[in-house]
């Protein structure tokens, strides 16, 4: 690295993230780095005292004046930024390692076009969860990582935590806002650059994801959380073909509901057998994590409910090409 690029611009896009950003803002500016750190502040016309919580730090505030989701407010963020590095942090995620970006820089070399690092979900953090938060995601504890330098082979890659170079970003038109609004468009974008020939390499620093933002209600859960991340991951295999049978297992959730309308016994046993296994196995999961029995009484009709809406709304962004605003 250059002299040019020893400086960092931090864009921290917000939208009622008064819980955690403090501590992610601190985390930033605490950082032992030798270089000039800018911390960009966009605030997604937050309806909570977001802005009075930045506000307390030596931040650059940038203020939509309506809301327009998280692939326009980093885009804004990035064109802001007044260095060629610039990193992305989400307002939940906490810098544990106050040498992140001292650790991170020196990999984004020429080829190389994103780096990022493990994320962790802490127990003290999964401990705070509600019922369902737990039951229906069946998260990952997760308390160490592997100590081990990572090149993306797939072109998967979420910017909760990432640098990357300001030109390129740009180069590639940022993250599509016009048909993401808050999911999947990080992967959309790493996608293309993976396509290019770019590389995207996770080094071993982790961090902490707080979860400030995740919907507590089982109605949002269900209704509004699940359908925008199930219409992008549709929109994304249309347009990539991408991660197919890895995503939540949509194909093969379809190709079992199909197959309990075959006349044939045989076909319609297996399917059955599938969708069971899905639902009962989320079951048995969460209680090896919650140690509470009541997963087996409610788990089954709502994930059950949770398997057609995965479904419905992954087939919608297939063929809208697009997810809901």
């Amino acid at each position: 690295m250059n002299d040019k690029l020893l400086g960092i611009s931090v864009v921290i896009p917000t939208y009622n993230g008064k819980k955690t950003i403090g501590k992610t803002i601190g985390s930033i500016i605490n950082q032992e780095y030798e270089g000039e750190i800018e911390v960009i502040i966009v605030n997604d016309y937050s309806t909570d005292s977001t802005l009075k919580v930045v506000q307390q730090y030596p931040v650059k505030i940038i203020n939509n004046d309506k809301n327009l989701g998280l692939a326009y407010s980093v885009n804004k963020g990035v064109k802001a930024a007044k260095h060629e590095i610039v990193s992305v942090i989400h307002e939940d995620i906490l810098l544990t390692d106050k040498e992140w970006f001292k650790k991170s820089v020196p990999y984004l070399t020429e080829g190389v076009a994103v780096v990022s690092s493990p994320v962790i979900l802490p127990s003290e953090i999964y401990e705070r969860f509600g019922f369902w938060e737990k039951a229906l995601f069946s998260w990952d504890l997760k308390e160490d990582y592997e100590n081990t330098v990572e090149i993306c082979t797939d072109g998967y890659n979420e910017f909760k935590n990432v640098i990357f170079k300001k030109d390129i970003f740009l180069k590639f038109g940022g993250l599509d806002g016009d048909i993401y609004r808050a999911a999947c468009e990080d992967v959309d974008l790493s996608m293309k650059l993976f396509k290019a020939g770019y590389k995207m390499v996770s080094v071993p620093t982790s961090v902490y994801h707080l979860h400030s933002s995740r919907a507590a209600k089982l109605s949002k859960i269900l209704f509004e959380y699940r359908p925008r991340l199930s219409e992008g991951q549709g929109v994304l295999f249309r347009k990539y073909r991408f991660r197919a049978w890895e995503m939540n297992n949509q194909i093969f959730k379809t190709f079992a509901g199909i197959a309990l309308s075959i006349p044939s016994n045989f076909i319609r046993i297996l399917g059955a057998v599938y969708i069971i296994a899905i639902i009962f196995g989320n079951a048995v999961r969460a209680f090896k994590v919650m140690k509470d029995p009541k997963v087996f009484i409610l788990i089954p009709p709502i994930k059950l409910l949770d398997y057609l809406l995965d479904v419905i709304y992954f087939w919608k962004g297939f063929i809208t090409g697009r997810q809901r605003k």
